[in-house]
């Protein structure tokens, strides 16, 4: 482990179970842009690498190009990261919202 640490292989190793820590809903979010140009496609990845209520961005292949899961503290914060970082952004075409009602698995860990 100190190894890992020392070669920065282990980043993190905190996990806090969120029912117990905090009080809040976590959302999956698909995003479809309306154009792929470079300099766009980075202005959301830029965006949402600042948006403190995303915790995780994936940009992926398929028929969305973004999939983000978004951590807010009820359905109001949501609303208002939506009209702040995807209503305001004219690039993005439509997004789709899924408010998750439990926690089934969440794994983080990866097998060396």
């Amino acid at each position: 482990m100190k190894k890992f640490h020392a070669e920065d292989v282990i980043v993190d190793m905190s996990a806090l179970d969120p029912k117990t820590f905090c009080k809040s809903i976590t959302v999956v979010v698909t995003v479809e842009l309306d154009c792929e140009r470079l300099e766009l496609v980075n202005h959301f990845k830029r965006a949402m690498h600042a948006a403190r209520e995303v915790k995780q961005c994936y940009m992926v292949t398929g028929e969305v190009d973004f999939v983000l899961i978004v951590t807010v503290e009820d359905v109001e914060a949501f609303y208002v990261f939506v009209k702040k970082k995807l209503y305001s952004d004219s690039n993005v075409r439509k997004f789709n919202s899924m408010i998750n009602i439990d926690l089934v698995k969440f794994e983080p860990r990866t097998t060396v």
